[in-house]
């Protein structure tokens, strides 16, 4: 009898549970307008993972972004942007996605707070960049950092003896030290990163003279910059609040009656968390998969 009680309870939460979602997943308007204009906020670091707390999912986004394309209920996006940047890969993705779009539809960024790095990249493949007065922009660079904690194992008595198929292979190991020819492997292959992310601005705004791109090379050493400065070298294109990016899409769509409607990125719900046993090992596999080191923008 105590079973039967036990599962009916189960069956009845989850019901519950079922309900709750419904509500909250957002419905599709078919009525909608089509002056609207797609807002999607861009807050925390950008990663490929689901559920991490402080992140934003790359895979989400590009899902919306898809979406924003094919419906005809939008007729551009606002992007707000708070973001210290993130994986490479990821921010590449993001930032290629927009490139597509804007083709069809205008894409505005807003740097609200923080618009750095990886984050940065996908907002300078935007039709238009405002950046509040008070904002940060930059840090237009390439990082790979590896914890270091062979030191404290010699002192403790531990090894790791590593068998490996090549010198290279353990080359990011926290392990043992990093030799010479590893780390000018490593910076190499950090720069093929960073060369990448250069062209890929300088595309993205548009520069193309000799002297616009030795500047942006010559600003591109991983500063952050103050708005007005980024003002000044290109990297945005106005400097003003999230009023001005809204009338910059009016301008632009040439429609002094836009609509603009907040797409929130999908987020687990606690419930989810519980039937989905997100236990604490669950939150760290991800990281864990990627091993112990990862190429950051």
């Amino acid at each position: 009898m105590r079973f039967i009680k036990t599962i009916f309870l189960i069956f009845f939460i989850i019901l519950i549970g079922c309900g709750i979602l419904i509500f909250l997943i957002p419905k599709d308007e078919e009525g909608q307008s089509d002056n609207s204009v797609a807002v999607i906020r861009i807050q925390g670091i950008i990663t490929n993972t689901e559920d991490e707390e402080g992140t934003v999912n790359s895979n989400q986004v590009i899902s919306v972004l898809d979406k924003i394309e094919k419906s005809k209920k939008y007729k551009g996006v606002l992007l707000i942007v708070d973001s210290p940047g993130g994986m490479a890969a990821p921010s590449l993705e993001i930032t290629y996605k927009i490139r597509k779009l804007k083709k069809q539809k205008p894409v505005i960024a807003y740097i609200q707070n923080l618009g750095a790095s990886g984050a940065y990249y996908l907002s300078s493949a935007s039709t238009y960049i405002v950046s509040n007065p008070q904002a940060i922009v930059g840090s237009i660079g390439v990082i790979i950092s590896v914890p270091q904690v062979y030191d404290l194992m010699n002192k403790i008595g531990v090894r790791i003896i590593n068998i490996k198929s090549g010198k290279y292979k353990d080359s990011l190991s926290p392990f043992k030290p990093l030799s010479k020819d590893q780390q000018e492997y490593f910076q190499q292959l950090v720069m093929e990163y960073y060369y990448q992310f250069v062209r890929d601005v300088a595309e993205n705004r548009n520069f193309k003279t000799q002297s616009q791109i030795k500047e942006l090379y010559e600003i591109a050493d991983g500063r952050v910059f103050s708005s007005n400065t980024a003002l000044k070298y290109g990297l945005v294109d106005k400097v003003g609040v999230l009023d001005d990016a809204k009338e910059k899409a009016k301008e632009i769509l040439k429609d002094d009656k836009l609509k603009f409607v907040e797409i929130k990125l999908y987020k687990k719900t606690p419930l989810e968390k519980i039937l989905g046993g997100n236990s604490i090992s669950k939150r760290i596999e991800p990281r864990l998969n990627y091993g112990i080191w990862m190429i950051l923008y």
